[in-house]
């Protein structure tokens, strides 16, 4: 998958989402998250359809979401980063070594060496910017040619995992029937957001289920106040601010 069929198939959901529903997001629309708020993650729905889905159905019921902050990656950010442990001593080391037992690449590495002297100096690169330049997004990325431009600089640019399209976007969030963001690519970035306690940082709307768009379809319909909020969801939501603006 490359970028230009990755934004295609983005056109073509909009389009599609126009002819059905009251109010389509745009689909480039940068939304803000505070990492805090984010509890799970999913797999659930496929990464190269582009951004801007409607989907209904069950992706998002609970048996697809998994705890964030539960995961080896997530530990062993943490345990690198607040704790001060060496590498090979976390629990994201330990999962990599696992992965390469079963597998002849992880992430687009051919070794647990290559990981360690290419991956993991970059993840500390991405922290220490982070927190000493404040988040950088890749806002530009849907235009942009040069990485520096679109705000991403791979680990390795002869890997194609890590300059894959994804990486150009920003973190990628589904948005279930409850409002709740889910997060589903852009792990990294959001861990060593939340790590560092960052308020908010961009991300972009993968898909949104079909129920959370009648939502925002009402509030565009009857203003925010009227409309038939889902339990615990305020007028201030990060994805309604588009629809209330209107």
């Amino acid at each position: 998958m490359d970028l230009d069929t990755f934004w295609y198939y983005t056109r073509w959901h909009h389009a599609a989402n126009r002819r059905r529903y009251r109010a389509p997001a745009t689909p480039r629309r940068l939304v803000d998250a505070d990492p805090s708020d984010v509890e799970h993650y999913t797999n659930a729905l496929p990464l190269t359809h582009g951004l801007g889905r409607v989907r209904g159905g069950d992706w998002d019921a609970d048996q697809n979401r998994t705890p964030l902050r539960e995961t080896d990656t997530y530990r062993g950010l943490r345990e690198r980063f607040e704790d001060g442990r060496d590498w090979v001593d976390t629990a994201l080391y330990a999962q990599a070594v696992d992965r390469f037992d079963d597998q002849p690449h992880v992430r687009g590495y051919e070794s647990i060496e290559a990981f360690r002297e290419t991956r993991l100096p970059y993840l500390d690169d991405l922290h220490d910017a982070i927190a000493t330049e404040g988040y950088r997004a890749n806002a530009a990325a849907a235009e942009a040619t040069d990485d520096r431009e679109a705000g991403h600089v791979p680990a390795d640019a002869d890997n194609p995992f890590e300059t894959a399209y994804a990486n150009r976007l920003e973190p990628l969030v589904v948005v279930a029937r409850d409002g709740e963001f889910v997060w589903i690519e852009g792990y990294h970035r959001f861990a060593v957001a939340d790590l560092l306690d960052l308020d908010a940082i961009p991300v972009q709307v993968l898909a949104r289920h079909e129920r959370w768009q009648r939502v925002r379809d009402a509030v565009a319909r009857d203003g925010v106040d009227a409309a038939d909020l889902p339990a615990g969801v305020a007028a201030t939501h990060p994805d309604l601010a588009d629809v209330v603006d209107d």
